[in-house]
């Protein structure tokens, strides 16, 4: 896998966020949905003018992980601008696995998840998963081309 360890300090981002259920894979027909969503109501207009970048961060707290529930955020880096029916969300400082995914979405993107979380992780690499959130990073251009690229941030940990 394309990969490279980053440490990051902490930052804030600001967007929408909505809670979604992963039992039985429900979050990968829904997430994709509410990116429909906050294309078609403006929301990822608002968001361009706030960042350079997109992000889709999923964050599971203790009270969540026991339902199977996690919080979904779409959002662009925080830089102090406030913008109506969004909220700020502060990522800790952490050390990172940070994937690059080739492809159309959400097919390529779903297909790094799913080779990170049942080969990299428990396989190939030095590092467990850290607390923190994961972090998908989109640079605003064409997503449906076949040569789309993105990123997926892991927290990590040495083993």
């Amino acid at each position: 896998m394309d990969y490279k360890i980053v440490s990051h300090d902490k930052f804030q981002v600001i967007g929408v966020k909505k809670v979604f259920s992963y039992d039985q894979g429900k979050n990968l027909e829904d997430i994709p949905k509410f990116w429909d969503e906050v294309h078609t109501n403006g929301t990822i207009e608002q968001l361009g003018k706030l960042g350079t970048s997109y992000m889709g961060i999923c964050s599971v707290s203790k009270e969540q992980e026991a339902n199977q529930e996690m919080d979904y955020w779409i959002a662009t880096e925080y830089n102090g601008q406030n913008a109506d029916g969004m909220e700020i969300f502060e990522v800790s400082a952490q050390q990172w696995a940070i994937f690059k995914s080739v492809g159309a979405l959400p097919e390529a993107i779903q297909a790094t998840w799913q080779q990170i979380f049942s080969k990299w992780l428990p396989d190939e690499s030095d590092y467990v998963h850290a607390n923190g959130p994961e972090i998908e990073v989109y640079d605003g251009s064409d997503t449906t081309k076949s040569d789309f690229t993105c990123e997926v941030w892991i927290p990590v940990t040495k083993k």
